[in-house]
C-alpha cells in the first residue's frame, strides 16, 4: 500500500486537556463494531460502566452523551476508557481523529483534520508551501474502488497543477483561485460529455505560463465590481446561516455578520474601507488562506473519482476560503487586530460546524449546481473585488 502524507502531518500530537475544544464534546461518536463486541463482552466493574453508556441511535452505537459531552469526558477533560484502557481500548473513530484517510486502489492519503484545534494551528502555522509525501509499506490490498483508471490519472494530474497553481505565490490569491475555477470548470465540461482523453489538452493549456497570465489579464475584467461581490457575499452568508449546525447557538458567527450588511447607504463603501484595512492588516500572513485551500483541495478534489464531480469539489474548497475570510474580517473588525488563536478558532469551528455533518456537504453541492451566487463568473466577482 502506497501512503500519501502531507508534510505537516506527523507534526500532530493530541495535546488532550490543554485543548481549547475537546472532540470529545458536541457530537455523537459512532463505535465500530469490533470495538463494541469488545465493550459489551468487557467483565468487571468498568465493562458495566460502558455497557450502561451505550446507546443505538438510528442503527448506530454511540456513546451517550451528558449534555453535550461524551458520557466518558471527566471533569478534568480526560478520557475514562483511555485511562482504564489505553489507547487500544479506544473505538476506531477516537483513535484516528483528527486524521481523515480516503483510499484509491493501492494509494491511501492521509490527513489532519481542521476541525481540530491543534491540526489547524500546525496548518495554519506552516509559513513554507505544504509538500506530500509518498510512502509504501507491506500492507495488502483488500479491495480495489470501482474507480475509472483513466479519469483517476487524469485526475491526479489535475490536482498537481491546481497545487501548483495555488502555491505560485508570485500572483495574487485571488487570482489563483480564479485560475483554478476556470481550469476546473474546463475540466468539468470534458467529463460530462465523457470525453476524458482530452482532459490532458486542458492540463497542458494550464501548464503553459504565457496561457495563464492570459488567464490572469481576462479576469481583471471582473474588478470594480464591488456591489455585486457584496450582494453575494449577503446571500452566501445566508445560505450558510440556514444549514443544519452542530449547535444552535450560531458558534460559526454568521447572524452575527450579517448584522454588518445592509444598515445604511455607505455599507459598501465601509466594506470596501474595511477589505482594504484587513488586506493591508493580514499581507504578511495571507499564506494561511492558502494553507486553508490546499487542505480542502488535498482532503476531497479526489473523491469526485467516486462521482465525477470535480467542479463541485473546487467550489468548496473556494466557498470554504471565502466565508473563513469574511468571518476573519468581523473578528478584525471587532477586535481591531486578528491574532493566530483567532484564525484558529474560526477555521476549526467552520470545519467542525459544516464539514463533520456530512448532510451540510451533500447540500452545498446541489446548491452549487443551482444557485446563481455559486456560478463560476460570481465566484470570481467575489474573489476578486
Amino acid at each position: 500500500m502506497k501512503i500519501r502524507t502531507p508534510d505537516y502531518f506527523n507534526e500532530f500530537k493530541c495535546i488532550a486537556d490543554r485543548c481549547e475544544d475537546t472532540c470529545c464534546a458536541g457530537w455523537g461518536i459512532v463505535i465500530d463494531n469490533e470495538s463494541y463486541e469488545k465493550y459489551i463482552s468487557m467483565k468487571g466493574k468498568f465493562g458495566e460502566e460502558l455497557r450502561s453508556k451505550i446507546i443505538n441511535d438510528d442503527g448506530d452505537n454511540i456513546f451517550l452523551l451528558k449534555g453535550d459531552r461524551c458520557s466518558f469526558l471527566n471533569e478534568s477533560n480526560l478520557c475514562d476508557i483511555y485511562s482504564n484502557l489505553g489507547s487500544d481500548g479506544l473505538c476506531y473513530t477516537c483513535r484516528q481523529y483528527p486524521r481523515y484517510l480516503e483510499e484509491f486502489g493501492n494509494l491511501r492519503e492521509v490527513g489532519i483534520s481542521l476541525s481540530c484545534p491543534e491540526a489547524s494551528r500546525i496548518i495554519l502555522g506552516k509559513k513554507e508551501k505544504v509538500k506530500f509525501q509518498l510512502a509504501e509499506n507491506n500492507e495488502e490490498v483488500n479491495s480495489y474502488n470501482d474507480i475509472n483508471p483513466n479519469i483517476y490519472m487524469n485526475l491526479m494530474q489535475c490536482r498537481k497543477i491546481v497545487f501548483d497553481i495555488l502555491q505560485d505565490r508570485e500572483k495574487e490569491l485571488k487570482y489563483r483561485c480564479g485560475i483554478i475555477l476556470s481550469f476546473i470548470n474546463e475540466i468539468q465540461e470534458k467529463i460530462d460529455l465523457n470525453d476524458i482523453n482530452t482532459i490532458k489538452d486542458v492540463n497542458e493549456k494550464y501548464l503553459n505560463k504565457v496561457y495563464v497570465y492570459k488567464t490572469i489579464n481576462s479576469l481583471q475584467k471582473f474588478n470594480d465590481r464591488l456591489e455585486e461581490k457584496y450582494i453575494n457575499i449577503y446571500k452566501i452568508l445566508n445560505i450558510f446561516k440556514d444549514l443544519k449546525h452542530i449547535k444552535p447557538n450560531d458558534i460559526l458567527g454568521l447572524e452575527n455578520s450579517l448584522r454588518y450588511f445592509w444598515q445604511n447607504e455607505e455599507d459598501i463603501e465601509v466594506y470596501q474601507n474595511l477589505n482594504n484595512s484587513f488586506n493591508a492588516y493580514y499581507k504578511d500572513n495571507e499564506y494561511q488562506f492558502e494553507q486553508i485551500l490546499v487542505y480542502y483541495v488535498f482532503r476531497y478534489f479526489m473523491k469526485s473519482v467516486f462521482d465525477y464531480d470535480v467542479l463541485a469539489k473546487i467550489k468548496f474548497a473556494i466557498v470554504s476560503f471565502i466565508i473563513i475570510r469574511e468571518l476573519s474580517i468581523i473578528r478584525y473588525l471587532e477586535n481591531k487586530e486578528l491574532l493566530d488563536e483567532d484564525m484558529v478558532d474560526i477555521v476549526h469551528i467552520y470545519s467542525r460546524d459544516i464539514e463533520h455533518l456530512e448532510e451540510n456537504i451533500d447540500i452545498l453541492e446541489e446548491l452549487f449546481e443551482t444557485r446563481v451566487e455559486f456560478n463560476i463568473e460570481n465566484l470570481i466577482i467575489t474573489l476578486c473585488n
